[in-house]
């Protein structure tokens, strides 16, 4: 598996993908209840912090080394 910024626009693991998208799924619940319970500074904080880590999670890529 390879990191990096190069690695943007190659296919995500399989493995990754599922970590990030369950992650991203919590963070919308969490920040849906914190709207809802008038607490905007959780909320925005959590949604922003689930942007970044879906875009954290597609500079991994599988190694280039199959042959």
């Amino acid at each position: 598996m390879q990191f990096g910024i190069k690695q943007y626009w190659k296919p995500t693991p399989k493995s990754i993908r599922k970590v990030a998208d369950s992650i991203s799924a919590a963070s919308i619940a969490v920040g849906a209840f914190s709207f809802a319970g008038d607490n905007k500074t959780v909320a925005v904080t959590v949604l922003i912090l689930a942007g970044i880590g879906k875009f954290v999670s597609n500079m991994f890529s599988e190694d280039d080394d199959k042959k």
